[in-house]
């Protein structure tokens, strides 16, 4: 399968076991409603965020067009109310490892890709510690390495809305401190 039409493996995988996630347990996670019903305000009108929750963690997807200028990792002033409504969720859930993980389009060098969306996650952490946060953080950027849509169209042409959902920050929140707690 190529690797831009497969979806992304969820880094909530890593956080739970140390073994691959199954099938199953990909599929058997609760949609963005059943999180919002626990009042993390998810889905709210007017909101970039999307997310859903599995049985030992909450994955929040950022929009990274929201949150940065195209090319940059300062985070702009209308960023504020997306993040503070993640940092709810990770006030009311978060117990353990909170994993944040910039990802950007195909466009500019692998490497380049990987500076620019680890210092993505590196802002968005940074926001949250200064608006008092002082969880287990961990950052990571993985570049254009995980798409979720393509950044091509089949013809080899460019995919611009491909390319704007591909350049995300997903925040995973470990609802427990450790297994079975």
């Amino acid at each position: 399968m190529p690797a831009q039409a497969a979806p992304a493996q969820p880094a909530s995988a890593a956080l739970q076991t140390a073994e691959p996630q199954s099938a199953a347990a990909q599929t058997a996670s609760a949609p963005v409603s059943s999180v919002s019903a626990q009042g993390s305000n998810l889905s709210a009108t007017g909101s970039s965020l999307s997310g859903q929750q599995t049985g030992f963690n909450i994955e929040i997807n950022l929009a990274s067009d929201v949150l940065f200028d195209f090319d940059k990792a300062d985070l702009k002033p209308e960023a504020d109310p997306e993040l503070q409504k993640a940092a709810e969720v990770i006030r009311e859930k978060g117990k353990g490892l909170i994993l944040i993980t910039g990802h950007t389009d195909s466009k500019g060098s692998e490497a380049y890709n990987k500076k620019l969306s680890l210092a993505r996650a590196q802002a968005v952490k940074k926001w949250f510690e200064s608006n008092g946060l002082q969880q287990d953080f961990q950052t990571d950027g993985k570049g254009a390495a995980d798409p979720i849509a393509p950044n091509t169209n089949e013809d080899g042409s460019d995919n611009p809305e491909g390319r704007a959902k591909n350049r995300r920050v997903e925040i995973v929140i470990n609802k427990t401190k450790q297994l079975g707690e």
